[in-house]
């Protein structure tokens, strides 16, 4: 894909181009990039109404910036994958009306979901609604433009990601900006640039684990230690911190595993606590020591009318474009179209690059990126105290897609009675909980019915 030959005909598909969250941070990158100028900027979204929305904010931003691109919008999928080059999935099936769901089902048999969008019995739900919509689209896609990039901002972002992997031979990566928020506590606590650190990291998204660092060359992790001295991160950074979609975390919960472990992981709690079993539970939440902040559906409701808002200034000239952010979708297009190699978070099946960890479950490692593709670095085996706390969330992940491919309730039940977040909770009333999800999602399942 020849800078020459591909740079006036490219082709952009934005899956979900009504997304007000997504549709400005990632235009506004677009608009910045002369390589990509007069590419074609396709939004395709069942709501025609929020596409048209964040087409007129693009096309404004794209003004204001003095660059030439085309937006439209659509729902229809044959045109808009048709030639498509780079296929950009944000997209929320049943959107937060399910998601209420998702949160209000699990409370009832003592699961308190944070997110609830990645794993428990929260992520559970989102995956299996989700899949058959993803298997859809990788069928789409590669009927009309098979030789598409397609980058996957939806979660669970493992099981999605694996869905692509599954059903298609499409190039395909799922991405996220978890690992920047700990580059961002290390920058904090080091008073240095991003570009003065080199990490090493692996996991799952929202659970991945930097297994070495350096600061200036010099290793990290006695440089941290010197540091921190008595102090915890949570108080070295009190003022705590928020993630690029807004949402607030506070490090308690990163400290504690660091001092458990030995190894830094993501720092945003709200995600991580998640994965460790019992935090979630009622007495855990009574207690609530590591200041876990719940996000509700009326707060995202909140937030959605506010980005709306955003969106619509953006359009009316009212409000400027976005600074560039550190969304990495653009430097990933831009690596293809010029062949100039990009290295970046990737969530990718594991082919070893994680070599404790089973192999086919999607896994978060660097990765790097040129116009061949997308490869994996390897990181090697995780440490054994590290890998005993990932590889049942890889083990659920697996188990959940190909319940969700194969339409096999009983093999779902299996996978949410086999996740940490469950651990507290009755079988009988994991499987009741299961049942009443899945009743509550029929209108999204067809492959259970």
């Amino acid at each position: 894909m020849a800078t020459s030959s591909r740079k006036k005909g490219l082709k952009i598909v934005f899956v979900g181009g009504g997304s007000y969250n997504w549709g400005p941070t990632i235009l506004s990158d677009l608009g910045r990039e002369s390589v990509l100028e007069g590419a074609e900027v396709v939004l395709l979204d069942v709501n025609l109404k929020a596409a048209r929305e964040i087409a007129a904010a693009a096309a404004r931003m794209a003004k204001t910036l003095k660059r030439a691109f085309t937006f439209t919008a659509t729902t229809s999928q044959a045109r808009a994958f048709k030639g498509a080059d780079f296929v950009l999935i944000t997209i929320s099936t049943g959107g937060l009306d399910a998601m209420a769901h998702d949160l209000e089902v699990p409370e009832k048999f003592g699961v308190l979901h944070t997110v609830g969008d990645t794993c428990g019995p929260g992520g559970w739900s989102r995956a299996l609604r989700n899949i058959p919509v993803f298997v859809q689209l990788a069928q789409a896609i590669e009927k009309h433009a098979p030789t598409a990039v397609v980058l996957n901002y939806t979660n669970p972002m493992g099981a999605l990601t694996g869905v692509l992997h599954e059903c298609s031979s499409l190039r395909s990566v799922g991405l996220c900006h978890g690992v920047f928020a700990t580059y961002r506590l290390l920058q904090n606590l080091f008073n240095v640039e991003e570009s003065d650190l080199a990490l090493r990291f692996g996991g799952v998204n929202h659970f991945f684990w930097v297994t070495d660092f350096t600061v200036n060359g010099e290793p990290g992790y006695p440089l941290l230690k010197e540091c921190l001295q008595d102090q915890s991160l949570d108080t070295a950074l009190a003022h705590g911190d928020s993630d690029e979609m807004g949402f607030h975390s506070h490090h308690a919960l990163c400290d504690e595993l660091y001092r458990r472990t030995g190894y830094l992981g993501y720092a945003g709690d709200r995600h991580t606590c998640e994965f460790v079993p019992d935090l979630l539970s009622v007495e855990g939440m009574s207690t609530n020591r590591f200041k876990l902040e719940r996000t509700s559906i009326g707060q995202r409701r909140d937030k959605f009318t506010v980005a709306r808002q955003r969106a619509l200034d953006l359009a009316a000239g009212k409000s400027k474009p976005p600074k560039r952010s550190r969304e990495t979708a653009v430097d990933i297009i831009k690596a293809f179209v010029t062949n100039k190699p990009f290295t970046d978070v990737v969530n990718l099946p594991n082919t070893g690059q994680i070599d404790n960890l089973p192999r086919r479950a999607v896994v978060e490692t660097p990765g790097r990126i040129d116009a061949l593709g997308f490869a994996p670095i390897t990181i090697g085996s995780l440490p054994p105290i590290l890998e005993r706390m990932v590889r049942p969330h890889c083990e659920v992940q697996l188990l959940t897609l190909e319940a969700g491919l194969r339409g096999d309730r009983e093999l779902a039940i299996e996978a949410l009675l086999a996740d940490p977040l469950c651990a507290h909770v009755k079988p009988s009333d994991v499987r009741q909980m299961g049942q009443e999800l899945l009743d509550a999602n029929s209108e999204f399942l067809p492959q259970f019915q």
